[in-house]
């Protein structure tokens, strides 16, 4: 294996803890949440797939099949050819965009001008943001959306601050051992400046010791493929999952 589907590969890795036998465990976000039941993701070299270790080994074995006959992917936003005998095989309800995605990496030294200021975790902003939310709590914005306290702040994290009001975060949301996969999210309010796009430039400089950045999303997520397209991200592939 090699090229974008070993980097397909490492994402997998990345985004889940898999098992010696190639079984997915969990997700590897601090929360340990479950991974879904099936994951794919397919680029010009072929796919890549994974099932989830309470699979049936017969069903798990119909997959495997199913994946071996995958066409390579002809162009982005090309949906698999036997998707919906994954989902037949699996059972659960229809497939939606929400179930597709692409891929793409962060590479290192993007920028994105914009009028906020950016303050990164470790900095003395940084430090100082962190004593505010410890005294005054996370700010509603970021609350409603699930931040409910400092925990949820995942290392490395960077934020635009416009006024004072934190606008937009990027966090990590998997930390693999050769890789990390970002997580963003602007405050409603602030969306269509381009906050999203500034953290998550920002973020790509914040990792010495992971050589690889990965952002993926959902189709139905337009702010996200904004943040992609006004970065200009390479594309890696497209993935699909059924939970």
């Amino acid at each position: 294996m090699s090229g974008e589907r070993a980097l397909l590969a490492l994402q997998a890795h990345t985004l889940f803890e898999i098992s010696p036998r190639l079984r997915m465990v969990r997700a590897l976000d601090p929360d340990r949440t479950a991974a879904p039941r099936f994951y794919l993701a397919g680029c010009a070299e072929g796919w890549i797939g994974y099932v989830r270790e309470d699979v049936d080994d017969t069903l798990a074995r119909a997959i495997d099949e199913l994946i071996q006959r995958e066409p390579a992917l002809q162009m982005p936003g090309a949906t698999p050819r036997f998707a919906e005998e994954y989902r037949a095989v699996l059972g659960g309800e229809a497939l939606t965009d929400h179930n597709y995605g692409p891929v793409h990496r962060v590479p290192r030294g993007l920028s994105f001008p914009c009028d906020a200021a950016l303050v990164c975790e470790g900095s003395a902003e940084g430090v100082a943001l962190v004593e505010r939310i410890t005294r005054e709590g996370v700010p509603r914005g970021l609350f409603d959306a699930g931040f409910v306290d400092l925990s949820h702040f995942w290392s490395p994290w960077v934020v635009a601050m416009v006024s004072g009001d934190l606008a937009a975060i990027a966090f990590c949301v998997r930390d693999g051992l050769m890789a990390r996969e970002i997580g963003v999210y602007t405050v409603s309010g602030y969306r269509g400046r381009g906050y999203a796009a500034a953290v998550t430039a920002a973020w790509s400089a914040m990792h010495p010791r992971h050589p690889v950045l990965f952002y993926s999303t959902h189709r139905d997520n337009r702010p996200s493929q904004r943040v992609i397209a006004r970065l200009q991200l390479p594309f890696l592939g497209e993935s699909m999952r059924i939970p």
